[in-house]
Formats: C-alpha cells, structure tokens, sequence
C-alpha cells in the first residue's frame, strides 16, 4: 500500500464537495456524460496549466477534532504538479512526471519518490493525475455526471483495487467553466477529507515550479527505495 502521505496528496490533488448528492441536481445521461468529458479532456489540452488556493478539513475516527489546514496547489497536464501546504504543519510537494519530492522544512527533510519504478506507486499516481486532466479518467473510476446550480458534478467510484484500499469515493464539482470548486473525498473508515479552492485559474505557469533541489543540508531519504 502507498505511505499515507502520498494518500493525502490523492485527497489533496483530485479537485473534488459533500458526499451527498445536491438538491434539483440533473443526471446526465451517458452520452452527455462522455461529452462532459471530452470538453474537460480539451479544456486541458487547450489550457494545461491551473493554479489555486485551497481550505481543507479533514475528519478522521482516530481525532477528537477536524483538521484544517490551507496552502496553494498548481498543476501542468499531463502530470506535473506542486503542492505547497502553510498550516498547520508546512510542506511542500513537487514532481515533475519522473520524480516526486516532499519537503518538510520544521525537519529539513525531504522525501524521494522516483516513477517507473514500483508499478503499484506508478499506477496510484497516475490515477491522481487523471483526476486533474481528465485523459484516463474512465479507466480508473466508475463515473456519474450531475448538471448543478453552481455547474456540474461527478460521482467517482475506483475500479481498481489498490485505489480502492485508499479511497471510496470521490465527489467533484466545476462550475461553469469547468475549474474545480471543492471536494469530498470519502476514505476507508468513513474518514473525510472536504476541501474548497480558492481563486483558481488557468494561466501560464513557470517550468521552474515544477523543478526541486533539496535544501542544503537537508537529510534526504527514498522511502520505496532507489
């Protein structure tokens, strides 16, 4: 099973709001289910790079109380992403389609995780990225499709079994112009993780935040190995 952290980051990075479905909420069937998603899969071909502020709550079994933390996120399709988290405990996660790293500066550690080496590490990654551009979304959840006030919903379920193990479902809503609005994320346990973005929009970002060197001094270590 993935480390819990990259689990957080699935939560973190699907751009998914509340588990129940909205009032006057419209079904679509499934032709204009995959239509919705042909118009996200070129949206993002058109348009690759989003940036975003997000609030997030998270409720676990195992705490007396929620969990907020706030930070930032930006993402370049198909696969490049950063994730930066203010409070309450700092971090900053980065990759570039090859590899991925995660800085906690209160430690000066950083953690490296290379792709195309452990195929269910791969596989679990990829399924988080579909979730940003869309491309192979079909392949890793099942999917239902809502017309809403604020724009549209979709319900997604994992297919497969190692992202079944980490989440039950996921639940997105866009609005208009197709830009993610918040999420809910319901995890094993029945543990939650609800997050609302913030300012989000598509422009042009700099390669370089997708770039990482570790501070100096930093104790760095691989936790799926080299």
């Amino acid at each position: 099973m993935l480390p819990r952290r990259i689990a957080s980051l699935l939560a973190l990075l699907l751009c998914l709001t509340t588990g129940r479905l909205a009032v006057g909420a419209e079904e679509l069937s499934p032709a204009e289910g995959a239509t919705l998603l042909q118009q996200l899969r070129d949206v993002h071909v058109k348009q690759p790079d989003f940036e975003a502020t997000f609030t997030q709550e998270r409720n676990s079994h195992l705490l007396n109380k929620p969990v907020v933390s706030e930070g930032s996120i930006y993402f370049s399709a198909p696969d490049k992403f950063r994730q930066e988290v203010r409070t309450p405990s700092p971090s900053t996660t980065v990759s570039d389609g090859h590899a991925m790293w995660i800085f906690y500066p209160a430690f000066n550690d950083v953690e490296v995780y290379t792709l195309g080496q452990r195929s269910f590490f791969d596989e679990s990654v990829q399924a988080l990225t579909a979730g940003l551009n869309f491309e192979h979304i079909d392949e890793y959840y099942s999917f239902r499709a809502f017309r809403v006030t604020a724009g549209y919903r979709l319900e997604l379920t994992p297919k497969k079994p190692a992202l079944r193990r980490m989440v039950d479902e996921i639940i997105l809503e866009l609005n208009a112009d197709f830009l993610p609005l918040s999420t809910d994320i319901t995890l094993p346990k029945e543990d939650h993780l609800s997050t609302v973005y913030h300012n989000g929009r598509r422009t042009p970002l700099s390669p370089s935040l997708f770039e990482f060197t570790p501070p100096a001094g930093a104790e760095i270590t691989h936790p799926l190995g080299k």
